[in-house]
């Protein structure tokens, strides 16, 4: 358990310190002073001042933030003071874009970076093995016994060739039961299944992904297939949204916090390439999502700075900032259903 916690920490802590660093370089390129990047949440432990910035680490060794000058409060600290040609609201539409975009943008890199890292290491995902990756906690897989490592050498009593027909089978097969064949660290018995029926994906599902197989490439592939799984997994995030504004999905089928951070100590369990793998899909999300044109989100801040561009003034800062705040807590009220729907998923089981 200790693990997992510290597996989703490091996680957070990484994609999260990606984006406000993000938001610190390119403030700083557009002219704007950084007032603090800090690392943490809570009481601060200690920090120091370079630059006319303040680096600090705080108490919850979890998340991180910056903040702009102009654009959040001052702590009235005198070393904070800052000049008109400083401050955020001071500079150009094209330059405040600048600050706000940095942050998704950097998350994206974050991704691209990982996926480059691995794809040069241990190769690019070519195939899928009949090795079993990952079991969904409560599905049909787990509760029948299935654990990872577990190879499927039959289905049924058709051996296993092609992964892809194998799971045609079982897509096809909600409410049928199946035999599948194991061979767990050398010893072969079987299990039952039923696949059970997805209602969205319309599909029958057992609840477990397979381990990929991984061919050696060069780095210039790699740099192709690195921003081919960005794009991908960015177009991946824009579907789900599609499907959630026209009602094909509900927020109550989307993993808040406590979700994550079950799934993220789960995949640690897998190993680095897995974790390596999901730490990048997580990036492209809060990248993605923070452009949604949401008051209180990075979207929200774009809309506003797109507004000033049209119309050649500036909407009043403390009217934007109050709009975001109602923003922000409407998204502190959604976070909290999904958040209590996690935690009820978890009672269930």
């Amino acid at each position: 358990m200790i693990i997992k916690v510290l597996a989703f920490i490091i996680v957070f802590t990484i994609i999260v310190l990606a984006h406000e660093i993000g938001h610190f370089i390119f403030a700083r390129l557009a002219g704007i002073r950084v007032l603090e990047l800090g690392m943490g949440l809570g009481p601060k432990l200690f920090g120091i001042i370079k630059n006319k910035t303040k680096y600090t680490l705080n108490l919850l060794p979890i998340g991180g933030f910056v903040r702009i000058a102009g654009l959040d409060e001052k702590t009235g600290d005198p070393s904070e003071t800052f000049s008109k040609e400083e401050s955020y609201l001071s500079k150009s539409a094209g330059q405040k874009g600048m600050a706000i975009f940095g942050g998704p943008a950097f998350n994206l890199l974050l991704a691209f970076i990982i996926y480059y890292a691995m794809f040069v290491v241990t190769g690019v995902p070519v195939d899928t093995s009949n090795q079993i990756a990952t079991v969904s906690p409560g599905s049909v897989a787990d509760k029948v016994g299935l654990i990872s490592g577990d190879k499927i050498i039959a289905l049924s009593g058709r051996k296993v060739e092609k992964m892809i027909e194998t799971v045609n089978i079982i897509h096809k097969s909600a409410g049928k039961e199946l035999i599948l064949s194991i061979d767990r660290a050398g010893k072969v018995f079987n299990v039952k299944v039923t696949p059970r029926y997805n209602e969205k994906m319309k599909i029958g599902l057992i609840g477990f992904s397979f381990k990929p197989v991984y061919a050696r490439t060069n780095p210039l592939m790699a740099l192709y297939k690195s921003l081919e799984q960005v794009v991908i997994g960015s177009a991946l995030i824009i579907f789900t949204l599609a499907l959630l504004i026209i009602g094909k999905i509900s927020l109550l089928d989307l993993a808040g916090p406590v979700g994550i951070a079950q799934f993220t100590g789960q995949v640690a369990g897998e190993g680095i390439i897995p974790l390596l793998s999901f730490t990048a899909f997580l990036s492209i999300n809060l990248g993605i999502l923070n452009l949604l044109p949401i008051p209180a989100l990075d979207g929200g801040r774009l809309v506003f700075i797109g507004i000033e561009a049209i119309r050649k003034k500036a909407v009043d800062i403390e009217t934007e900032n109050k709009i975001h705040q109602i923003g922000f807590a409407l998204l502190l009220a959604i976070m909290a259903l999904v958040t209590a729907n996690d935690i009820l998923r978890l009672i269930r089981r």
